[in-house]
């Protein structure tokens, strides 16, 4: 095809729409001319962001859905620009930034002011439309100058048991526990695998006489005896279909913010196992707890949260001890900000960083150019100037300069690389309360042609607004392969540098 495609005459436009799981959410609609040779014709795309559950001050703030239509109108609609021409990838991620910028400029910090939705909205259908008029494919945009020839898929977290605030009543102080399939040779295996898994776990809990119903993610629900058993039903399900310690692994999302609910635990550094019933604990006392659970199974990979969004300190202290043995994933604490990621990894010695993972949401950053950043930062792929240029947009720049001097960096260029040499992970995440999109799996579709790190969690393998994450990496694995692509899953090696699992060390 001639590779100039000029998309022009771009309408905006917002509704509300049902998300899944009974709410509204904001749906941005935009139509635009695009023209490539003689050829021309209109096209339309519309994305459904996620509804979101936290709209703290630290993350992108949503406004109420009507407010947010009127915002998209009157505030955001007349930044389009008139025409994008694009004739390489990069052209679609430069147009995007372009326009995200200007939100970022002008919506008030974290958005509040125009609608963290209103932005979002408005910035992933722009991207859907540029990529859908260029013809190219989102595992195209970052293709190395040499040619694509290999491609790495993330590894797929598939929540199997839920608890903490997700079930009332429940003995499990740990929201989610998740099952990897770590030794396939397909993303279409590993959801393959995921599916034979989620079947043998409902057949034990019908054989226990014990329910099957399932939570916000689609992992199952069931009274448990304490914080172990839902870890040790995964790992006895594995053994039932013959998975060897290397097949597969186990991590948990933690969710301990959860914990620390009130003013005197959050100013004593204190966590309330409120749900298991074990009582008040220190923070070096939850430490060695996350430790505990770590230890449960040889192929413990990964944990979300071990300590609560207002305790970095929880964080640095689980990463100074236990950082070379499990993946560290910051989300409550981080909520994918550039203005917390970079402090809190960039340090040079890892008894100064809070974690060796990031958890990337879309709608905690409030555009997509902000998410790109994110992971592009927790990657190692990130340009500073970019970076220092939204910083100084959002008016993060000062307090972030000033937040890595305290961790003996001078520069965000020194922070940039000293992360690089980290070889962290960012590990893309949906949303409880999903709208339906296929939006997700764009973020590492866009970076597995770059990096190997990268994990993925849109629940268990069952309920539509889950399967709409996944089908699509299965749909573009197998274009892939019929170019002549080699596609390979993460597996162990996706784990950040440093750490080195007993699974993986006894082999």
């Amino acid at each position: 095809m001639a590779r100039e495609t000029v998309v022009s005459s771009f309408k905006l436009s917002a509704r509300e729409i049902l998300s899944s799981y009974a709410a509204f959410t904001l749906e941005g609609v935009m139509s635009a001319r695009v023209k490539r040779g003689k050829d021309a014709w209109t096209i339309e795309e519309r994305n459904g962001i996620a509804k979101g559950t936290s709209d703290g001050e630290n993350e992108a703030i949503y406004i109420p859905n009507d407010k947010a239509i009127k915002s998209v109108a009157k505030n955001i609609v007349p930044l389009l620009p008139k025409k994008v021409v694009i004739r390489k990838p990069q052209d679609i991620l430069d147009a995007c930034a372009a326009f995200d910028l200007k939100l970022i400029e002008k919506a008030g910090p974290n958005k509040k002011n125009w609608g963290g939705n209103a932005c979002l909205a408005s910035s992933t259908v722009f991207f859907q439309t540029l990529l859908k008029a260029s013809g190219y494919e989102a595992w195209e945009l970052r293709k190395p100058a040499g040619g694509l020839k290999t491609f790495y898929m993330p590894n797929i977290a598939f929540n199997m048991v839920c608890g903490g605030e997700h079930v009332p009543g429940t003995k499990q102080d740990i929201q989610e526990m998740f099952f990897f399939a770590m030794n396939e040779k397909s993303v279409k295996g590993v959801f393959q695998t995921g599916t034979k898994f989620f079947k043998q776990f409902e057949k034990n809990l019908v054989r226990d006489g014990l329910p099957t119903g399932t939570a916000k993610e689609r992992g199952f629900v069931f009274p448990v005896r304490d914080n172990f058993e839902g870890l040790e039903r995964i790992q006895e399900c594995a053994r039932q279909l013959g998975l060897g310690h290397t097949d597969f692994a186990i991590g948990t999302d933690n969710a301990f913010s959860e914990i620390q609910k009130t003013d005197e635990l959050r100013e004593n550094g204190r966590y309330d196992l409120r749900f298991s019933g074990q009582g008040v604990k220190t923070r070096e006392e939850l430490i060695e707890f996350d430790y505990e659970v770590v230890q449960s199974a040889d192929n413990f990979v990964t944990m979300e949260d071990p300590g609560s969004e207002s305790d970095p300190e929880a964080h640095r202290l689980m990463t100074e001890k236990y950082g070379d043995c499990v993946q560290i994933v910051l989300d409550d604490a981080a909520v994918t900000q550039m203005r917390f990621i970079l402090p809190f990894l960039c340090a040079k010695e890892r008894r100064n960083r809070c974690g060796n993972s990031v958890l990337i949401k879309l709608n905690q950053a409030g555009t997509f150019t902000e998410t790109c950043l994110a992971t592009e930062i927790v990657l190692g792929l990130a340009d500073p100037e970019q970076v220092e240029t939204f910083l100084a947009a959002r008016g993060d720049l000062a307090r972030v300069l000033a937040d890595i001097k305290e961790k003996g960096v001078n520069s965000i260029e020194e922070a940039v690389n000293n992360i690089k040499k980290g070889g962290f992970t960012a590990f893309f995440s949906h949303r409880s309360t999903e709208g339906s999109s296929e939006f997700l799996p764009y973020m590492p579709l866009i970076y597995g042609a770059v990096s190997r790190k990268m994990w993925f969690k849109a629940g268990a393998p069952n309920g539509e607004r889950n399967l709409q994450n996944y089908n699509p990496l299965i749909r573009a694995e197998e274009k892939m392969r019929q170019r002549g692509i080699k596609t390979v899953v993460a597996g162990f090696k996706g784990l950040p540098n440093e750490v080195k699992v007993p699974a993986m060390t006894k082999r």
